[in-house]
């Protein structure tokens, strides 16, 4: 039995991770830090290690580096589980040594796979190439190559080229898509030709939300060229794209659902739709599930508040975000806690009614942009998604995000969802943690005076 060690800092994170390998037929450990890590490798002995990169003391690829450092270890897969996605930590990751790369909130069926990965229990390819001659520049290290790419897919490319490269080595590939737009991708050397000049395999680990998008347009475009050349006329060539496109998001755990819609074609785009939301429904629900249960795990009021910060960082995928409540004497609603401020960016009082957060706070109905949301808000006023915090039918707060850590042009019926529910729970839990810290203080009060009485 495979044995996956999950490192992460956020309890509510590694219980996430345990419901989602659980059942996969493994031996599941976890650790809550960087140097616990270390110390327990020998005698853990992982076959998979789930690492955090962002952790009190050693972040992740510090660790990374460290264990890359041991002969024993230097081969151990290592995936790298975090928030963090901006291109200089993914490279930081990447040349610490780590194999594979996935963001929060994370997809199950996303992290089963790659874990299977890692083991080597995937065996054949997850996505379809198609045959393609274009060039491709490599930069691995200070120096810069250009290959021919022979075949590509939306999780790899196949390169020609005389010059021999590393096993494993991390690469970065540019591309540019059919409308000249550049493309630069992170990846891993994963399959080298017994002659050097045969070329190698290059693995795809982290293409953003924008880079899928185009990679998506550029695989689409390769694959309407071939049928193009093999004959195929143009009507059944966009027919079996706009097929193909769909059918991208469901191979990794629908594989019979992709035989069936590739028999039904385009008539059956409708319920491949339906799938990939259910399966998004599923993921968000047992997200939800594992929240509430912390979310509700304490009366303590600063606890709470941190609870609430890491769901909604670890399980929302919140970059900014910021908790306000609401004072019923003043008629205003004050900052509470939040995430991704500067140090000296003061968070005003907002009056009810007042702009969007006031707006929204007084009408106690949510709020989302309706406009692209890949680049988040700056604006303090403005964020992108507001939901007040209503216990009993009466407003206690807002909370307020600014930016995601995933980035996506539109909000979905799934977010709305998502971010509704999340309201729900995190009113219930301020209410009563409020709630039992005004009864506690009253109590001791009391204790107090029984005190003084009794001496």
């Amino acid at each position: 039995m495979p044995k996956i060690m999950l490192v992460d800092d956020v309890d509510l994170f590694l219980e996430l991770e345990r419901s989602y390998l659980e059942g996969c037929d493994y031996d599941l450990v976890t650790a809550s830090s960087g140097e616990e890590t270390l110390q327990r490798l020998d005698k853990i002995a992982p076959d998979v290690l789930l690492l955090d990169y962002y952790m009190p003391g050693l972040n992740g690829d510090e660790v990374c580096r460290a264990i890359r450092q041991n002969p024993q270890w230097e081969k151990l897969p290592i995936l790298m589980v975090t928030a963090a996605g901006k291109p200089e930590e993914v490279k930081s990751c990447l040349e610490a040594g780590c194999d594979d790369y996935v963001t929060k909130p994370v997809n199950k069926n996303e992290l089963r796979e790659k874990v299977q990965r890692l083991l080597g229990q995937v065996q054949r390819r997850m996505a379809e190439r198609v045959a393609v001659k274009m060039p491709v520049q490599l930069k691995e290290g200070g120096k810069l190559h250009v290959f021919s790419a022979e075949d590509i897919s939306t999780s790899g490319v196949y390169l020609k080229s005389a010059t021999p490269l590393a096993e494993n080595t991390t690469v970065e590939i540019k591309l540019e898509t059919a409308e000249g737009e550049p493309l630069a991708i992170f990846g891993k050397i994963k399959r080298t030709a017994r002659q050097a000049d045969d070329g190698c395999g290059v693995y795809f680990i982290y293409p953003d939300q924008q880079s899928k998008k185009l990679l998506d347009q550029l695989v689409l475009s390769k694959k309407a060229e071939q049928l193009k050349r093999e004959g195929v006329d143009d009507h059944l060539s966009q027919r079996i794209q706009a097929l193909e496109k769909d059918l991208s998001r469901l191979r990794n755990e629908h594989d019979d659902a992709f035989r069936r819609i590739g028999e039904l074609e385009q008539e059956n785009l409708d319920f491949a739709n339906q799938l990939v939301q259910v399966e998004d429904v599923n993921n968000n629900l047992t997200n939800l599930y594992i929240a509430s249960s912390r979310l509700h795990s304490t009366l303590d009021r600063e606890e709470t508040l941190e609870i609430i910060k890491e769901v909604v960082i670890n399980f929302v995928g919140a970059e900014k975000f910021a908790v306000l409540l609401f004072d019923k004497s003043s008629k205003k609603l004050s900052f509470e806690t939040g995430e991704g401020f500067d140090p000296d960016e003061n968070f005003p009082e907002i009056p009810l009614g007042e702009g969007v957060l006031g707006q929204t706070a007084a009408a106690a109905k949510n709020y989302f942009y309706e406009g692209s949301v890949s680049e988040g808000s700056d604006d303090i006023l403005s964020p992108i998604v507001a939901i007040p915090l209503i216990i009993h039918g009466k407003m206690i707060g807002l909370l307020a995000i600014y930016r995601l850590f995933i980035q996506k042009e539109q909000l979905e019926s799934i977010d709305y969802q998502l971010f509704s529910m999340l309201g729900e729970h995190a009113a219930t839990a301020l209410f009563s943690s409020t709630l039992y810290s005004k009864s506690e203080r009253k109590r001791q009060t009391y204790q107090g005076v029984v005190d003084l009485l009794l001496q």
